[in-house]
């Protein structure tokens, strides 16, 4: 009964801030980024605000409210491509025009966005000591993620742990990857990501690797945390709650997805 007596509260905090929908976010967030006004960015996250407020009284929302959080993610590829995210906006857009690819299915990427980041190259190089070492001590498995426990007690990961957070990345106590600070492009896209290698011996000493990123697409909902994603918009900031982002899986605007990025190398044991 108490819960229920709560959302009612919610549900009239929420009706006394009521907010006008904007119908074209996309030329609303233009107006913000290019010419720097001001009026736009609070209309957008007044809405956003508003509509925040009904998820978490778990209100029903409008058909012209479901359009408007579409739009909105739609507009984020617009923003995401002619900032050079392309991988984020691509993302961003699928999870409301997506089919929510599932783990046999999922959505490619282009690889370059982990393949070049200072924290997996390392951690590349890492896991090859480790397979090769493997290998000459007889013990036949190829396939590994960087969260093994055998691999994480390894002098040689060791320092992927003590990496810059914020110029190159670093591997966290659990073996998740964390994407530099300052890399924007793989931050805007995975910020949190496992590495998996999977290699086949080539006649010699050669191995071919295929590596390969997992991740799901989705986010946190208000019961388990209160993240926010900021998003630069002119000299101002929009700032959309994760809760709301996965509120709407639950009134059929997105939906979460798995997607995968891949690349394959031949390399020579030490």
């Amino acid at each position: 009964m108490a819960s229920i007596e709560n959302l009612k509260k919610k549900a009239q905090s929420c009706l006394a801030k009521k907010s006008d929908i904007p119908m074209s976010p996309l030329y609303n967030m233009a107006n913000v980024a290019k010419r720097n006004v001001t009026s736009d960015l609070r209309f957008l996250q007044d809405a956003i605000d508003y509509l925040t407020c009904k998820a978490k009284a778990k209100m029903d929302f409008s058909a012209d409210e479901k359009e408007f959080l579409k739009e909105l993610y739609e507009a984020f590829w617009w923003g995401g491509m002619y900032k050079g995210y392309k991988e984020a906006a691509q993302l961003a857009n699928h999870y409301v025009n997506g089919d929510g690819n599932d783990k046999s299915n999922p959505l490619r990427i282009d690889a370059e966005v982990y393949k070049t980041s200072k924290i997996v190259i390392a951690t590349m190089t890492a896991l090859r000591k480790f397979i090769s070492e493997n290998h000459k001590n007889k013990k036949y498995f190829y396939e590994i993620r960087c969260d093994n426990v055998n691999f994480r007690s390894k002098t040689y990961a060791k320092p992927l742990m003590k990496m810059n957070f914020r110029t190159e990345g670093k591997m966290k106590l659990s073996g998740v990857l964390e994407a530099a600070q300052e890399n924007h492009r793989l931050h805007k896209t995975d910020g949190h990501f496992y590495l998996q290698a999977i290699s086949v011996i080539v006649p010699g000493k050669w191995f071919k690797t295929t590596w390969r990123v997992d991740s799901l697409y989705d986010f946190e909902p208000f019961e388990k945390h209160d993240y926010y994603t900021h998003i630069p918009l002119g000299t101002g900031m929009l700032v959309l709650s994760d809760g709301l982002s996965e509120y709407i899986t639950k009134i059929g605007v997105a939906k979460a997805f798995w997607y995968r990025a891949e690349w394959t190398e031949q390399w020579v044991s030490p």
